[in-house]
Order: C-alpha cells, then structure tokens, then sequence
C-alpha cells in the first residue's frame, strides 16, 4: 500500500510541479527584469553624464597640453631664433660696409670712408629699436658705437663683465679664428644699471679693414617678445575654432582672459577657481581641475596646467550647464528607447510563459507514460540483475576467482563467497576475516612481500600486485595471485584474488621438461663433442704410434741416432700436449662453474668454439671465413658457446649433402648502439619457406631420426633469449662471394654488450 502512495505522489508531482516552478519562474523573472531595467537605466544615465563630462574635460586638456607643447617648443628655439635674427642683421651691416667700401675705395681715403660707413649704420636698427651695431679694430679700439659715443677711438680690449670675462677679446679671438660667430656676456641695460643682464652677441670679420663689426640682444628682452607673440598667437586660437584660453603669469596677473579680472587677487577668495589657483601654485602639482560656480549661478570646470619656464599658468573650461542640457536630451532618448525595450520584453516573457505552461502540461503527460514504462522496465532490470548476479558467482566459482574490498580507515575487509572457498574458510567465522587471518595463511617468507605491495598501493597509488602461496592444511599448498588499487578517494582498496594452483604446476612441469630438453641438448653436444674428440685425436694418435714403432724398428735395426730418436721424442710430445689441450677446451666447455655471467671477448668465445668442432669442418672441406671484430661484452660465455656450436653443426650437416661447390660457412660479428650482432650464414641453399618458421619448435627436425632430435634450434633460442637476454632469428639471403653468388640460412644473434 505504501508503494502505491508513493507512485501517486510521484505521478502528481510529475503533473503539478512543472506547472508551478514555470509560474514562479515567470513571476521572479518579471520582477528581476523589471527592477534590473529600473538600476540599469540609472546607471546608465549616470554613465552618459560621466561620458559627457570626461569627454570634454579630455577636450580642454588635450587643448591645453597643445598649448603648453606649443610654449615649450617656441621657448627652446627661441634662442634659435635670436641667432637666426642676430646673423641676418649683421650679414646685412657688413653688406652695406662693403658695398660703400667698394663704391669709394678708388674714388676716397679710408678715413672719409669710414665715416661714409658710421653714417649709414648710425640709425640702423632692428628688434623694436633694441638692436645697433658697433666696429672695433683688431687692437680692441672702438671705431664706432652709435649710443656710447665716448668709446670711439678708446681701447676696450680690457672691459670685463660680472663674471670677469672679456667679451670684446672673445670677439677678437672668434673673428680671427672663424671670421664670425656668436659670444655672450653681460652687460647693463641703458636705462638700468643696477643689475647686468646676459646679452646674445654675433661678431663678424670686415677684412678689407681688419675690422670686426658686433651686435647683440639682451635674452631676456628677446624672450619677452617670444612672450608675447605666443600670447599673440594664443589668443588668436582662442578667438577661433579651440575656445578661449586664459594665462596668468607668475605675479597671478591675467595675461590673456575673458574676464573683468585684472589679477588673480581680484577674485572673491571663497570662490574655488580662487582656492583651486592658489593651491596649484603652492603645490607640486603641474595641473588641476576645478569646479566653480561662475556668474549667476552658472556652473564651470577649468583645467589649470603649470608652464614651468615662464612661470605661467595657463588653462581653460567649459559651461556645466549648458552641457548638463546635452545630457538631459541624451537621458531622454535613453529612457524612450529603454521603456520600448520593456514593452517587449514583457510580451515575450507573457508569450514565453503561455509556451511553457503548455509545453509542460504536454510534457507532464509524456513523462507520466515513460514513468509507468520505466517502472515495469526496472522491476523487469532488477529480476535480471538478481540472475546475472547468480551468474557472476558461478563464474568465479569456475575461474576461481573472488573479489575484495578493504576499509584504510577501520582496517576491516570483505571478501566474497569464493575468496572463503580458496582460503578453506568457513562464513562463521566473517569476525575473523582480514589481513592477519590471510598472513596466518600464509608461508612466512611472502609476508613481507605481501605488506611492502600493501603500503605502496596505499602510500604510493602503485597497484598492488602479488603471488603468493597459503597452506590450507599441511598437505594442500595453494597459489594465489592477488590484486588490487586505491579508490579514488583513497578510502578503500579493490581488488581480486584468484587460486592459480594449476596454472603454477603446469608452468612447474613445463620448467622441469624445459630442463630435460637443456639436458638432452647438453647431452647431444656431448654426443657430438666426442665425435669431434674422435676426429681431433685420430691424427695425433696416428703420430705418436708412427714416431714409436718407427723408433723401435730402428732401434732394432741397430740404425737409431740420436737426432732421429730426439725428432721422434719430440714429435710424440707436441702430439701429447696437443691432446691434452683438446681435453682442456672439453672440460672447459662441460663445467657447470663456467656458466656464469662475465666479460670476456666475443673473439675468444669463436675461437674456442671452433677449437671444439674445427676438425669435422676440415674432414668435410668445409671453410670457415670469418669477418670477426673485437668486442666486449657481460654474458655467459660458455652457453653461447653451445649456440655456436649448434648453429655451426647445423650448417654443417646442411653442407654436407651440398654438392658441385665451395662449401662456406661465413662467422660475422658487428655493433651497433650498445648492441651485438653475431652472424653464422652458409651456401646451403637456404630453408625451405614452408618451413622456415618451424625450426625453432621443440623435436622439429628435417633430419633422419638417428641424426638429429630437434631441440638443438629450440634450445638454442631458449639459451640466447632467456639466459642471454637476447634474440635469435634465422633468415634466407642471397650474396656474391668471390664472383659467385650464393644462397644460404643467416642465423642473426642480438645480444647487448651490458
């Protein structure tokens, strides 16, 4: 009965609830675009304001910064400018001077030519009247001075100014050198001699009369006349298309305005252009803004920037009211446009929530009929999940396969029904389930094993993984393989342990009769090595037994000498000694406390494995080339020297039924990167493609069975790829040997030098 409340619950819910959601929804909405539109709408007005204002306070300061990069530009070439003015003045005086000296110089003397001269530069003047002109002789005396007549025909040579120099002697000593340029000194001005002031002078060369004629500027009167041409120019762009500017020099009178002001003082001092002024001038500031009412109730802002170099202060502004009319007018446009804006998107939240409230009902109904399909689909899921379950233990009884989990934090674990099975457990005792009861399990010596992969998973988030074996009784040993990682959030461990018992034996019993096959191979090279012996030690034999019967005979014979019975002595030494070498390199080769790794010479190991074959080699003509480089290498010698052995008998005995040519067998060793290659090839014709891929399988042989057992090849590659670490191959290849060409089997080891 309860289940059947609650599917009504469900299904009214289903109904209802998107129903109301969409209303709310829609009322919320409404209000937070309503009130959205009403802050949005202040803020911008108050941006449009901001704008405004910041705009035109950016118009009149970039005016003024013009203005001020216009007044610093005029003043530093200002001084530019004086000597340009300066040069053109006393080019044109010595014009005039030579001019009369070249009209007169045939027709009077030089003193009624002088005089012509002095007469014509007399009112010469330039600079508002500022500007005369003088001559002096190269002695220093004075010829002519049109405003201190006294000087003329006194030596001035000697007059210094403040600072102690002697400006007529500079004059002299620039004409001499460069025939003109410029000096300066100070001197008084003519009516004012309480203070000299630093003039600007030119000098320039008269040569017809060793002559230098001077003029010169005051600096200071020149840049009151830069003044006030920049004032001149200033006002002219204020009366034009930038608007008024107004300056006011270091004394705070108004040197261009607009106003009835004479002086900043004139203004009422509570007035903020009045207090703004001030404050900039004491300030470090080099400008201002300033915000002040301004005639009848009329709001200004002025912008006052510093002009460092005449000590002004120049600035203009803008009417606040009159802009505040702009942006009213803009406010207005914003609030029609914005109130539009909300007529429309009322409709389309009114339309939107029509659309909804409809597309729920419709969806309310589809999901109702997918809630009840739903529902006869997961009771049918939940009546499969109970049998896939039934499944997936049956499963791991078969695989014997169990899994676990492990709390970190209680230490407590779980294990499934299978896991129990493979301990010998019984479900009674769940309390007891855990790591100890495992390591009671255990063989004491993979314990530690067990807890070192444990905190690795744990500390580390290396995935656990181990085999290890647990005594059931005494007599049932069991294989485990355990496996496991952390959970995510590292609160747990998962894993799986599955019984592997039979696997291990089988790879038990493949090891113990891969042990028999390294044996029989032993066995087999054994096998062959004595027929080697037999062959090595036939012709030292036959040496020994020749040297002592012919020794005997001669003795008998009463015709031995000492030299014939010395050379047979010791013929039957070398035959001796060389015996017993053979037994060496046998014994060597058959020591079990040879098989163990260490460096040696990759030549030494060929040679000894042809020191034990090379006599079957030479009874059935077969060469041996080799192309053999030194190098050093950490293996066991003795287990690729059975490799060789094998490879070689193999070409060998593929030679022997080889006919009509060179029987070859080439020996190849080269290197690359930290790696070995050692090549046996021959001519035999090569390995048949259909079987070439079989040859290293165990007891595969082409060979009659009183030949061969087919495991030289299988034991070979067991030998160089799980003893050596390395690999072998075989191949077919054709070359040219000696103008011939050839085909034969390539047996390719790798083996890395470390």
């Amino acid at each position: 009965m309860k289940t059947i409340s609650n599917e009504k619950l469900i299904l009214k819910i289903i109904k209802y609830a998107p129903l109301i959601f969409i209303l709310i929804a829609s009322i919320l909405t409404t209000t937070y675009i309503s009130l959205n539109y009403i802050n949005t709408l202040k803020i911008e007005k108050e941006k449009i304001e901001d704008e405004y204002i910041k705009f035109n306070k950016e118009l009149i300061e970039n005016n003024i910064n013009s203005i001020y990069n216009y007044i610093n530009k005029q003043n530093a070439r200002s001084n530019e400018y004086l000597k340009i003015k300066l040069k053109h003045e006393i080019n044109n005086a010595h014009d005039i001077m030579f001019s009369i000296y070249e009209r007169f110089k045939n027709e009077k003397s030089k003193e009624e030519i002088i005089e012509i001269m002095k007469a014509s530069l007399e009112h010469l003047r330039f600079n508002d009247g500022r500007g005369y002109f003088s001559i002096h002789t190269m002695e220093g005396i004075n010829i002519f001075h049109p405003i201190y007549k006294e000087f003329e025909g006194t030596s001035v040579l000697n007059r210094r100014d403040i600072n102690g120099d002697y400006p007529v002697k500079e004059a002299i000593a620039i004409a001499k050198a460069k025939t003109e340029g410029f000096f300066s000194w100070y001197y008084y001005k003519l009516k004012d001699k309480s203070k000299e002031l630093k003039k600007l002078g030119i000098v320039k060369e008269f040569e017809p009369y060793n002559f230098i004629i001077t003029t010169a500027e005051f600096e200071e009167d020149f840049e009151n006349q830069v003044k006030m041409e920049t004032i001149a120019y200033i006002k002219d762009i204020g009366d034009s298309e930038k608007g008024y500017v107004f300056i006011i020099d270091k004394n705070a009178d108004f040197l261009l305005t607009r106003t009835k002001y004479f002086n900043v003082k004139d203004i009422d001092k509570e007035n903020i252009f009045f207090k703004s002024y001030w404050k900039l001038k004491n300030s470090n500031d080099k400008d201002i803004y300033s915000q002040y009412e301004y005639i009848t109730n009329s709001e200004k802002i002025s912008y006052l920037k510093k002009v460092e170099i005449y000590d002004w202060v120049i600035g203009t502004g803008f009417n606040l009211d009159k802009l505040i009319l702009k942006i009213k007018e803009k406010q207005k446009e914003l609030e029609k446009e914005y109130d539009e804006h909300m007529y429309v998107t009322l409709i389309i939240a009114t339309s939107m929530t029509i659309l909804f409230l409809i597309a729920s009902l419709l969806i309310s109904k589809l999901l109702e009929k997918k809630f009840l399909i739903h529902k006869k689909d997961l009771e049918k899921q939940i009546s499969e999940n109970k049998k896939q379950k039934e499944t997936l233990i049956r499963a791991q009884e078969v695989a014997h396969i169990g899994d676990w989990k492990l709390d970190l934090q209680t230490n407590k674990a779980y294990w499934s029904d299978e896991i129990i099975r493979i301990l010998g457990l019984d479900r009674k005792d769940k309390n007891m389930i855990g790591i100890e009861l495992l390591k009671n399990k255990m063989f004491p010596e993979d314990i530690a094993h067990l807890e070192e992969s444990i905190s690795n998973c744990i500390n580390k988030g290396i995935d656990h993984q181990l085999i290890y074996r647990i005594k059931r009784t005494d007599t049932d040993i069991r294989w485990i393989d355990c496996r496991g990682k952390l959970e995510e959030d590292k609160l747990f461990m998962i894993g799986t342990i599955q019984d592997i018992t039979d696997n291990k034996n089988l790879e038990i019993e493949k090891k113990q009769k891969d042990e028999l096959l390294y044996q029989q191979s032993k066995m087999a090279a054994m096998g062959e090595m004595i027929g080697n012996i037999a062959h090595q030690w036939r012709q030292p034999l036959s040496t020994i037994s020749t040297a002592s019967t012919g020794t005997k005979l001669q003795k008998e014979m009463n015709c031995l000498s000492d030299e014939d019975l010395y050379s047979a002595l010791t013929s039957i030494n070398n035959s001796a000694q060389y015996l017993s070498k053979t037994i060496d390199d046998f014994r060597d080769f058959f020591n079990p406390s040879n098989n163990k790794v260490s460096e040696f010479d990759i030549s030494d190991a060929i040679s000894k494995t042809l020191n034990l074959v090379k006599a079957q080699f030479v009874a059935k003509d077969i060469e041996i080339i080799k192309n053999i480089e030194e190098y050093k290498i950490n293996s066991i010698e003795n287990e690729l020297i059975q490799v060789l052995v094998n490879l070689l008998n193999n070409a060998r005995d593929a030679l022997d039924i080889t006919e009509n040519q060179r029987r070859l067998i080439f020996i190849n060793t080269y290197s690359k990167d930290n790696t070995l290659y050692l090549e046996v090839q021959d001519n035999a014709k090569g390995i048949p493609e259909d079987i070439i891929d079989r040859i290293f399988e165990p007891y595969f042989t082409t060979k009659h069975q009183s030949q061969g057992t087919g495991i030289g090849l299988y034991m070979s590659k067991e030998i160089i790829e799980k003893h050596l670490n390395g690999k072998l191959f075989v191949s077919n290849k054709e070359y040219t040997f000696d103008g011939y060409s050839y085909l034969g089997a390539c047996f390719t080891i790798e083996i890395l030098k470390n």
